[in-house]
């Protein structure tokens, strides 16, 4: 199994991930090193980075927040088919923890 050092691992994303809010940036680094091991394994790496990266996929005007149209996207690229328009509020309704009626970064 390979494996990462993560202060090698954060120092990379920081340069790629200025964009986004640092409350934002920092909540990925805390799970990516939430055992404080120092070190995490490819394995975990990418049970962390996939949902990062299907948000990033979906959130089609980079504003860090998915509508319902993004939404309907990013369930349509986990599930492979199209999600029916109740699947997609309902999802809307568990999912935004705030009720702005979209989906931040922290909530998905």
């Amino acid at each position: 199994m390979e494996y990462a050092q993560i202060s090698y691992l954060l120092d990379e994303m920081e340069k790629h991930l200025g964009h986004i809010k640092k409350e934002i940036r920092e909540k990925l680094y805390s799970l990516m090193n939430y055992e404080s091991k120092g070190i995490i394994s490819e394995v975990e790496f990418f049970s962390i980075i996939k949902p990062w990266a299907s948000f990033s996929a979906t959130d089609i005007n980079n504003d860090n927040e998915l509508d319902l149209m993004e939404l309907k996207c990013l369930l349509w690229l986990i599930d492979e088919k199209e999600p029916t328009p109740a699947r997609v509020e309902r999802e809307m309704k568990l999912i935004d923890d705030d009720k702005s009626g979209t989906i931040d970064r922290l909530e998905w």
